[in-house]
């Protein structure tokens, strides 16, 4: 039963927002190493505000969630980095594709009484699949404001591990999407570009990132695009062999 966490958090102050960052990296570091069914954990500041943080973490299951959790390395970190004087969340989101199957209820106490989640059905999409070539390539990207077809004309562009749509209340479709690489192929282009609201991409690279522009520009109409290439955590997990 996998879910994605989707969290904005309001951090108190920008320096207080730099030490949650410290501090969630620590736990990537756990989290990679001890648990690779944790398939992505992400967090980096918000376009809008150095006191603003963005949080995505992808779980292959129940219990991997709370595996990771009762991690007392993990502990350390999660108890320096969040009390009641570092900020509050302004919205937390938990993304499934079975809605109608129950969780346990360790795991809902925790997702209802302590992060207090808005529950969202997954449109269309996979929260995770393996690719047989092998890629450096590591993107995440976060659309706001999605055409129905963008998830499938962006698949048809790029390898996606990762790839859902979803609505909130207000009824705007988002996209989340973890690439790892990039078509040669050239596509032929429809007469009128899918729209894309915003986009934020999420990457270290430069050149990856260039790429991928190239190509969202080339068959996207976009409105906005917003470049992280600061963050803690890891996009794709990969095991360390």
């Amino acid at each position: 039963m996998s879910f994605l966490l989707h969290v904005e958090f309001d951090a108190t102050s920008e320096s207080t927002a730099t030490k949650i960052l410290e501090c969630l990296s620590g736990m990537a570091d756990i989290v990679h190493r001890d648990y690779p069914e944790v398939y992505t954990y992400v967090f980096r500041y918000a376009n809008e505000s150095k006191r603003k943080l963005i949080f995505t973490e992808i779980y292959a299951n129940e219990q991997v969630f709370l595996d990771h959790g009762r991690d007392p390395e993990f502990g350390k970190f999660l108890q320096i980095g969040f009390n009641p004087t570092t900020g509050k969340s302004r919205k937390e989101l938990c993304i499934r594709n079975d809605m109608n199957t129950p969780l346990s209820q360790l795991t809902a106490s925790i997702l209802d009484n302590y992060l207090h989640v808005t529950y969202i059905p997954v449109q269309q999409g996979f929260f995770h699949r393996n690719f047989n070539e092998k890629s450096e390539m590591n993107l995440l990207i976060l659309c706001r404001g999605c055409d129905e077809d963008v998830s499938e004309q962006l698949n048809t562009l790029v390898n996606c591990v990762t790839s859902i749509t979803f609505e909130e209340s207000d009824g705007n479709r988002q996209l989340i999407a973890v690439i790892t690489n990039i078509s040669n192929e050239k596509q032929s282009i429809k007469h009128k570009k899918s729209l894309i609201d915003t986009i934020e991409i999420v990457c270290s690279n430069e050149e990856t990132i260039r790429k991928f522009k190239n190509i969202i520009e080339n068959y996207f109409q976009i409105q906005s695009i917003h470049i992280q290439t600061s963050f803690s955590g890891y996009i794709r997990h990969k095991s360390f062999l």
